[in-house]
C-alpha cells in the first residue's frame, strides 16, 4: 500500500508541475497576416498587418521589429517604419510603382516574453499597382510588461501538492508507529 501511495505522489507531482510549466515553455506566433499566405490580391496592399497571439513589445531607440517587401526577382521595396499596437505589427506601401507578381513579406517581431517571431508570408499581386500618395509616418507605442504574477492555480497546485506531501508523511510515520507497537 505505502508503495501504491508512493507512486501516486510521484505521478501527480510530475503531473502537477508540467501542467505549471506549460505557459513557460509556450512561444508567440503568427496567427493571421493581411496579406494572408499564399493569397492572390488585385492590386498590393497599402497597409501591411500581422496579427501574433501574444502582445508585441518595442524598445525605445532600436528597431527590433521588422517588416520588408521583396518581389520574386529579388528586389527589395520601401515600408514605412513599422508600428505596434497590441499583438499587431504593421507597416505601409511607400509612393512607387509595384509591378504585378509574387511578393515576399519577411518579419521580424518580438514579443512580450523576449523572443523573436521570424518568418516570411508569401504572395501574389495579380495587377501592377502605383502608390502616390506619401504615407504618414506612423505613432509607434511602446507597452512596458510587467512579469505576469502567479495565478491562482499556481498558488492552488502548490498546496496541494504540500498538502499531499505532509498527508503522506503523516500516514507512513502512523503504520511505522503501529508496526513497532505489535
Amino acid at each position: 500500500m505505502r508503495r501504491i501511495l508512493q507512486l501516486s505522489t510521484v505521478l501527480f507531482l510530475s503531473a502537477a508541475s508540467a501542467f505549471a510549466s506549460t505557459s513557460a515553455f509556450a512561444h508567440s506566433s503568427l496567427i493571421s497576416s493581411n496579406p494572408a499566405q499564399g493569397s492572390v490580391v488585385d492590386m498590393i496592399p497599402t497597409d501591411f498587418a500581422l496579427t501574433f497571439n501574444e502582445e508585441l513589445i518595442s524598445i525605445e531607440g532600436q528597431s527590433v521589429n521588422k517588416l520588408s517587401l521583396s518581389d520574386a526577382s529579388g528586389v527589395n521595396y520601401s515600408l514605412s517604419e513599422p508600428k505596434i499596437v497590441g499583438e499587431v505589427l504593421s507597416a505601409s506601401a511607400t509612393s512607387g510603382q509595384y509591378p504585378a507578381g509574387e511578393y515576399l513579406l519577411t518579419y521580424r517581431a518580438v514579443s512580450a516574453d523576449g523572443h523573436p517571431i521570424t518568418g516570411e508570408i508569401a504572395f501574389t499581386v495579380q495587377s501592377s499597382t502605383t502608390i502616390d500618395s506619401p504615407i504618414e509616418e506612423p505613432v509607434t507605442t511602446s507597452i512596458t510588461t510587467e512579469p505576469e504574477p502567479a495565478g491562482a492555480l499556481t498558488y492552488l497546485l502548490i498546496g496541494l501538492i504540500l498538502l499531499l506531501g505532509i498527508a503522506s508523511r503523516v500516514w507512513s510515520n502512523r503504520k511505522a508507529r503501529r508496526g513497532q507497537g505489535n
